[in-house]
């Protein structure tokens, strides 16, 4: 992704992802989509509501349990259909540079899905292409080409917002 013409941002990083060979990249998406919602917009649902204040904190702290229950349900369900372990080191919208176990051909389809954060649980997916494998570093450059808009959006919130705290924390 260093030699092409960039339109997005990219950051180093290190995130978990799991993807899946497809047979054609013009295969139906499997992953769909984040898992587990916002929780902001039920906070403001929980205090706009004319329920006592004890209760309403109740809720709110029952409802961000069951988010990460489920989390981690969907992302034991997420294991069975990709089953493909990576590590992700560099990220952008325009696509990713990992490492993996497994051996890739150039030119592989593949649908990937992004663990963004652990609590809460965020996630995102898309399909694209294996462009090569870097000898030296032994990264895979993977560029996406076909992506939900939430998904590209969660992509880009995530890199601005890494982008954000290195820069709070280079001025320390």
């Amino acid at each position: 992704m260093s030699d092409e013409k960039r339109s997005f941002s990219r950051i180093d990083v290190r995130l978990k992802a799991h993807a899946r060979i497809m047979q054609y990249i013009e295969s139906p998406q499997r992953f769909t989509g984040d898992i587990v919602g916002e929780t902001s917009c039920r906070d403001d649902l929980f205090r706009s509501s004319k329920l006592p204040e004890d209760l309403t904190t109740f809720l709110a702290e029952m409802d961000r349990k069951l988010d990460r229950i489920l989390g981690l349900l969907s992302q034991d369900h997420l294991k069975t259909d990709f089953s493909i372990e990576l590590e992700v080191m560099e990220l952008s919208a325009a696509g990713i540079k990992f490492r993996s176990k497994e051996q890739f051909e150039t030119d592989t389809p593949l649908e990937i899905v992004l663990v963004l954060s652990q609590v809460p649980l965020r996630m995102a997916g898309g399909k694209g292409r294996i462009l090569d494998k870097d000898a030296e570093t032994e990264l895979y450059r993977f560029e996406f080409m076909d992506t939900r808009g939430s998904d590209m959006e969660a992509i880009v919130q995530f890199v601005f917002q890494q982008q954000r705290e290195q820069i709070r924390n280079s001025k320390k």
